[in-house]
């Protein structure tokens, strides 16, 4: 840094190129991503820059460009190619794959391994099958072991050799440990039905030298995918068991960790749900456990130890933070999951942030997410994500506790003043009366709408104080009131 368009920190770059994360997702250009991250963040060599390629950029335009022109946007004038150089482009290593072995690559269809790390694979695979129609239906016959789960290895290593990871246009050799494994776990069920473990999938045919790659380690440490249902969709999706506690199985922890699932559900911390997935499902990386440090344990009872004692219970001495390093571990979660408005209100109404079957509409979704979403992206990422379900935990409490136990359907006029009173959001009869009738009916206010009226206030609010902020001096006397801007802004 900087890099070729002046950006100071790698902060400021991530900033401006995640606008262009949406076009990498949907793959309209496989040198799309190469391309902008050797302009935003240039291959360092020794202490300077090395400048993008311009048939690079060329290739990257041409299959994308298309694509932005039909949602309005245009290939940015700061990445035109002929600003690039073409000698860069000799010059290249690996990091810049060739157009030719790129096409060798494809994105893997075969239903079996399309939630897996990777997405692309290569043809023809260590098997000899030429194309992943071949491959599906021989891949479909190992279906119902996978389903029994028999081996939490079983699919990962099928689709090491019948989907085998692109590599530069070359697949990834399977590995033997992840062979014997799965084999060790399915061969007997097998049996029992008549089958015999396949000949062609033998494990003295495979090689150690891959295995780091698969989340092995060399002491046979090995990850395996994430089964327990709350710890998924985190930043890692690989664990290993016995996990920090010495549960030998993940179904062994997922029962064991159903003590916290209140806490999980309340979001008393928004690093609850880190943490113990954290201990629980450790997160594994080529077979080696990543513990979480102490910090992150302190941060997530301090949040939660209240809450807990409210129930009669204690922080559980197996969670001492005391027991937890300081260094070599992990302080906080790296959260790159992004939540669009339909992404926010599915995973509220999946974890059942709803009241007598009545759901928040995406309307009511939509004003949480610009209530929460600090960094104005139009997206939420998991930190900004979990402190959104801490905020309509609350609000839904005091709504089913305070108010609907007194009129089950609906909040009259006389509860929502008071609730209003509550925050500190003192209308007037006019404002009052308008946010009345956007909002209320014959019965009263509704979950939804009384979410969704707290969330606007809310919003204005923050907006209000921002504003005092940025004032250049003291000039409460000619500016606004707090009451008046939320008149204004309602009326």
């Amino acid at each position: 840094m900087p890099n070729l368009l002046g950006h100071s920190t790698q902060e400021e770059a991530a900033l401006e190129v995640q606008s262009f994360a949406s076009f990498v997702k949907v793959d309209c250009s496989p040198h799309l991503k190469q391309f902008l991250c050797s302009v935003y963040t240039p291959e360092c060599m020794l202490g300077k820059s090395r400048p993008p390629c311009r048939k690079l950029c060329e290739q990257a335009r041409s299959g994308c460009e298309s694509l932005m022109n039909k949602f309005g946007f245009q290939w940015p004038e700061a990445l035109r190619c002929e600003a690039f150089p073409t000698d860069s482009c000799q010059e290249a290593h690996d990091s810049i794959v060739s157009e030719s072995s790129l096409t060798t690559c494809e994105t893997i269809r075969v239903p079996l391994c399309q939630d897996l790390p990777y997405s692309k694979t290569v043809m023809p695979n260590i098997l000899g099958h030429q194309t992943q129609d071949e491959v599906g239906l021989e891949a479909h016959s190992f279906y119902p072991l996978v389903k029994v789960g028999c081996s939490p290895h079983l699919k990962p290593f099928l689709c090491s050799v019948y989907t085998p990871e692109c590599l530069s246009g070359k697949p990834r050799p399977p590995c033997r440990k992840l062979c014997e494994q799965a084999r060790s776990g399915c061969e007997s069920l097998m049996n029992k039905f008549g089958f015999q473990w396949p000949e062609a999938l033998r494990c003295e045919a495979f090689t150690m030298e891959s295995c780091e790659q698969y989340g092995v380690s060399s002491s046979g440490g090995i990850c395996e995918p994430i089964t327990i249902p709350v710890c998924q969709g985190l930043s890692y999706n690989q664990t290993i068991v016995p996990n920090l506690l010495g549960h030998t199985s993940q179904r062994e922890a997922m029962l064991k960790m159903s003590f916290f699932n209140m806490m999980v559900q309340s979001v008393c911390s928004v690093d609850i749900r880190l943490f113990l997935c954290r201990v629980y499902a450790p997160e594994c990386e080529a077979g080696e456990v990543q513990r979480p440090c102490r910090s992150f344990c302190e941060r997530a009872k301090e949040g939660c130890e209240t809450f807990m004692a409210s129930f009669g219970v204690f922080w559980p001495n197996e969670l001492d933070c005391a027991s937890f390093p300081e260094e070599m571990c992990v302080s906080e979660d790296s959260r790159t999951e992004m939540f669009s408005t339909q992404a926010v209100l599915a995973r509220l109404n999946a974890g059942g942030y709803s009241v007598r079957g009545k759901s928040l509409t995406l309307r009511t979704a939509r004003l949480l997410l610009v209530l929460m979403d600090a960094d104005k992206t139009g997206d939420l990422n998991v930190l900004e994500f979990f402190k959104l379900q801490h905020y309509v935990a609350v609000v839904r409490r005091e709504y089913v506790e305070s108010y609907e136990s007194m009129n089950p359907n609906s909040v009259t006029k006389t509860q929502m003043r008071k609730a209003l009173s509550a925050h500190e959001f003192n209308l007037d009869d006019e404002t009052f009366r308008i946010l009345w009738n956007k909002y209320g009916s014959q019965s009263g206010i509704d979950y939804d709408d009384y979410v969704a009226i707290m969330t606007e206030l809310v919003i204005l609010r923050d907006r209000f104080k921002t504003h005092l902020l940025n004032l250049p001096c003291n000039c409460q006397i000619a500016s606004f009131s707090f009451k008046q801007f939320m008149k204004s802004a309602i009326v």
